[in-house]
């Protein structure tokens, strides 16, 4: 029976490879979001690949000259799909706390979201998909859409992390597994090792290799790229796109520049204030920073993005004799790190202490009393090491016996007590890792993706280029196995919904 799938590809490319490797193997109908500037834009407006049944581009129907939001249209969308638009908004790192460019208005922001509200639901009326295949949503945009599906009864298969190195799941929700079923392991299958297992998907070496992909290497081409925006004429679709309203020429050199002083300032900071050597006779609580801006803390964890304030609750329901080890994330410094404000702050609390992004995380972990964290892998990690953790999100190891997820911060000193107090054993462990065996699977997406953004230019402030046909072939013939690898996986979760929904 032929399945009607509606793929959201956007500059990354993976979703193009596997929408062809659908197109050639697997009986399907194809639809496509594009969202592309202009320069890319001519590539899949002739491109003979992939034969979609429609297609449409996202901002082709995003205008740069906003009207009044109709804020009656908004209300109805809202009761309609269960959505909260407010929320939606909050959740993009351009219209809240981290746009050093451009400061939205109330009305700019429901006009943009109200264009792309008609836009989707056009775009889903018109195609009546039964599956959406996206990579993991980091805009409101592309999280609208994904709820948007949900309430409409479509399936979604979101590409995410599965918080080990290089380990992908697909799943409706970030971090969550679809079916009650893909918990369930038979007690012959558990790992008899789970720490080997963590050694050799260590997420923290993922961290180390996103850095050095992203920023350390192609150092030519990643400043050719910043140069390209300096040098060059800005497309009428760039200049649609909310993410560059105020990012003139002047004003991004002038970012720029500060950006370079503000972090050489900021570390100076961290290495004369922030603790270098762990004081082993101090019994302690350790809580790991989430970095920010990031798709995390932003949506999966949307009521717990002020991070100070989870410091502060924290740091009252721990019991007298411990202290809270709070350490910056390591990679926080591709931001240019935090205020020093943020840190004084921390600071303030008599019983806590900021330790220095430099000092292993492991070892920390091991000498911990009790982790908590707001949605970090840190927890899963602490199974690991018999540490008892603490969360305030639904996630995928949500059943370990070593952790509490709590819902409000009135739960805390209650739940830091009982955690305090708990034999921890690697069991839950073990079982924990098959589950993730059962569910991921092996894909180097960090990798892949910054070859393609450096072979094509897909990097810095712009984000637009060509991609003419012969390179974009032999990419995809590069990476023939691995797109067939992820296009399998699609197949076979589709098959899955199908199998369940027929029982």
């Amino acid at each position: 029976m032929t399945k009607k799938i509606l793929f959201f590809t956007d500059g990354w490319f993976m979703n193009f490879g596997i929408a062809k490797y659908f197109h050639e193997n697997y009986d399907s109908e194809l639809y496509a979001i594009f969202d592309i500037d202009d320069k890319a834009k001519n590539f899949f407006e002739k491109q003979q690949m992939v034969n979609y049944e429609k297609s449409w581009f996202l901002m082709d129907s995003i205008h740069e000259k906003y009207s009044k939001p109709d804020l009656e249209y908004l209300k109805y969308f809202e009761n309609k799909y269960k959505i909260n638009l407010w929320e939606i908004a909050f959740t993009d790192r351009e219209f809240y706390l981290y746009n050093r460019l451009h400061k939205f208005s109330h009305d700019e922001v429901l006009a943009i979201i109200e264009q792309e509200c008609r836009f989707f639901e056009k775009v889903l009326d018109e195609s009546k998909p039964e599956f959406l295949i996206i990579m993991l949503t980091v805009t409101h945009y592309h999280e609208l859409l994904r709820r948007m599906c949900i309430a409409k009864g479509i399936e979604v298969l979101m590409l995410s992390s599965a918080r080990f190195r290089n380990s992908m799941m697909i799943s409706r929700e970030f971090g969550q597994l679809d079916r009650e079923s893909d918990k369930k392991i038979n007690e012959s299958e558990k790992t008899d090792d789970p720490q080997k297992f963590l050694k050799k998907y260590d997420a923290s070496k993922q961290q180390h290799e996103f850095v050095k992909s992203q920023f350390d290497s192609h150092f030519f081409q990643r400043y050719s790229s910043i140069f390209k925006f300096f040098f060059s004429g800005r497309t009428e679709t760039y200049k649609n796109r909310y993410l560059n309203f105020g990012r003139t020429k002047p004003r991004v050199l002038i970012d720029k520049i500060f950006h370079l002083f503000r972090k050489k300032f900021r570390n100076i900071f961290i290495n004369h204030n922030f603790e270098k050597n762990l004081d082993q006779s101090l019994p302690f609580v350790y809580f790991p920073l989430q970095m920010e801006p990031e798709r995390v803390l932003l949506i999966a964890s949307k009521y717990y993005t002020n991070q100070i304030a989870v410091i502060t609750n924290i740091a009252k329901s721990i019991p007298v004799g411990y202290t809270l080890f709070v350490k910056e994330h390591p990679t926080q410094k591709i931001w240019g790190w935090r205020k020093t404000d943020f840190y004084k702050q921390i600071m303030e609390l008599p019983n806590v202490k900021l330790i220095h992004p430099s000092i292993s995380g492991d070892e920390i972990l091991k000498q911990s009393s009790l982790v908590i964290t707001i949605s970090g892998t840190v927890a899963q990690e602490a199974s690991f090491y018999n540490k008892p953790s603490i969360t305030f999100v639904d996630l995928t190891y949500d059943e370990l016996p070593s952790l509490i997820k709590i819902k409000t911060f009135d739960e805390l000193p209650n739940a830091i007590r009982n955690s305090l107090n708990k034999k921890i054993d690697n069991e839950s462990a073990k079982k924990y890792v098959d589950v993730v065996k059962k569910n991921a699977f092996d894909f180097n997406l960090v990798g892949i993706a910054a070859d393609f953004s450096y072979r094509f230019g897909f990097k810095g402030p712009i984000m637009d280029a060509n991609l003419p046909e012969h390179k974009v072939i032999q990419f995809l013939k590069d990476y023939e196995s691995d797109f067939k690898h992820l296009s399998l996986q699609h197949i076979k979760k589709i098959e899955e919904h199908i199998k369940s929904k027929n029982i």
